[in-house]
């Protein structure tokens, strides 16, 4: 019941967003045993709206139906009904929605269908065509008769797995195209004389800065969901510098073996300080037994290794690319700018983009993003323009440089910025309005439920889930 519900919630949406009925993607269902559904709906009335009846066979119900179900498992009864009355509240709107549209000199055409069904069959010729390519392996190269035999094996695919002819898509089609244009102009209507002023995307902006800034709180979650999840924050945490850097290649041979050693003392260091060795107690059976006090085989221990041996193999890397650092070096203390000296040594894909270079990378003492030892480096300088000495990373051999401050705080409240925040507040205005004006022709109506009908009728109490969740 619980999941079902969810779904059903998540549906509502529809209500205040543009209709996709037909491309919804079925959700992943619990294994259960579906309960039996009437594939043959009967033409028994269940409710007039406005005098208009809506039929258990009708289009818009049945659209609505086929919609929820293909997305959810109907495990007993108390889940059909619940889907039968979501469906049917949802088929009442539409039907006031032609209702209206209709009154008012809006009302969907059948030249605006005919006008929907060149589409339609440019969508199927695609959907055809996808699968002689994907499926039979037609090319622009094959011959007439390979793609003539090819698209009869295509049809026969999509009927068998999609249980699709190209009359039944067609045909759905423009029921649901027929949808669409309905919520499309009756959102038209509700959205007539609305406005965003520069308050409005300025207030928006604000409240989405203030839950940014409550919701990154330390960096690592800051870097998280920005960086690997590419969500959009508003707010930059304090404490951000731009870093560019020259990445200088190192034998593999070398890096490896630094890093080998490197990992194996930091185990050491670990077993050390966590692992407590205690004398074992004599049993009874250990003294009874004198093969259980011999002394075991010796087992070849791995050589220790020691914080020097790391430092060594550290060395032996920055030696090894001692020349090219003092050519750098060389070329800064003569005047070379650093970004020059990117382009002319550098191997970092990152730094050979124009705008990456600009900003340079932006570090924080506490990111997760970069090497450790990068990451060190780069908060370790003391001031802007400050250059680093050769840091030794996983990557190679870093020379860092300090670019400039990247200033916490809101972002820049650019126009691009602005008219991307000026369409979300449209969009939430013209949804609010266009569910007030639904919800308004609702409470208008003369609706008016048959015997048959009764069950189908929404039962507040169904929809409200009480505290803790009822499965």
């Amino acid at each position: 019941m619980k999941r079902i519900l969810s779904v059903l919630l998540a549906l509502a949406m529809l209500l205040s967003a543009a209709l996709s009925l037909a491309e919804t993607a079925a959700e992943e269902a619990p294994a259960a045993e579906p309960v039996a559904i009437d594939a043959t709906p009967s033409d028994t009335v269940l409710v007039t709206v406005n005098g208009q009846e809506i039929a258990e066979n009708a289009d818009v119900l049945q659209l609505w139906l086929d919609n929820i179900l293909s997305q959810v498992t109907v495990e007993d009864e108390s889940d059909l009904l619940m889907v039968r009355q979501y469906a049917m509240a949802n088929a009442i709107r539409f039907v006031l929605i032609d209702q209206k549209l209709t009154e008012a000199g809006k009302g969907v055409t059948d030249a605006d269908l005919e006008a929907e069904k060149a589409n339609i069959q440019a969508d199927w010729d695609a959907a055809v065509e996808g699968v002689m390519a994907q499926e039979f392996s037609i090319t622009a190269d094959s011959t007439e008769e390979e793609k003539t035999a090819a698209r009869a094996d295509a049809l026969n695919y999509i009927e068998t797995n999609f249980d699709y002819t190209e009359e039944s898509f067609m045909e759905e089609s423009l029921k649901y195209a027929r949808m669409n244009l309905l919520f499309t102009r009756a959102m038209e209507m509700a959205s007539e004389g609305i406005e965003v002023t520069d308050a409005d995307v300025q207030s928006h902006f604000d409240a989405l800065v203030n839950q940014d800034k409550e919701t990154y709180q330390d960096i690592a979650t800051y870097e998280f969901y920005t960086q690997y999840y590419g969500q959009t924050s508003m707010y930059m945490p304090e404490g951000y510098r731009g870093i560019t850097q020259i990445l200088l290649p190192v034998d593999e041979a070398l890096l490896k073996e630094w890093q080998d050693l490197k990992a194996r003392f930091e185990e050491q260091s670990e077993a050390d300080s966590s692992e407590t060795v205690a004398e074992p107690e004599a049993t009874e059976e250990a003294t009874a037994d004198p093969d259980a006090t011999a002394t075991p085989e010796p087992t070849a221990t791995p050589e220790p290794v020691t914080q020097e041996m790391v430092d060594a193999a550290r060395q032996a890397i920055l030696d090894s690319v001692a020349d090219v650092v003092k050519e750098i070096q060389d070329k800064l203390a003569s005047g070379a700018s650093f970004e020059d000296l990117i382009l002319e040594y550098g191997t970092d894909p990152g730094m050979q983009d124009d705008a990456t270079r600009a900003e340079g990378y932006h570090v924080h003492p506490e990111s997760i993003l970069f090497d450790t030892d990068f990451t060190n480096g780069a908060a370790a300088l003391a001031s802007v323009g400050d250059i680093s000495d050769p840091i030794v990373s996983q990557f190679g051999v870093h020379i860092l440089h300090y670019l400039k401050d990247v200033p916490g705080g809101p972002v820049e409240l650019t126009d691009a910025l602005k008219d991307e925040l000026r369409a979300e507040v449209l969009s939430t205005m013209q949804n609010d309005a266009y569910s007030k004006l639904v919800e308004q022709w609702v409470a208008e109506a003369e609706i008016t439920y048959t015997e048959a009908g009764e069950p189908w009728k929404m039962d507040p109490a169904l929809f409200s889930q009480p505290a803790g969740g009822e499965e």
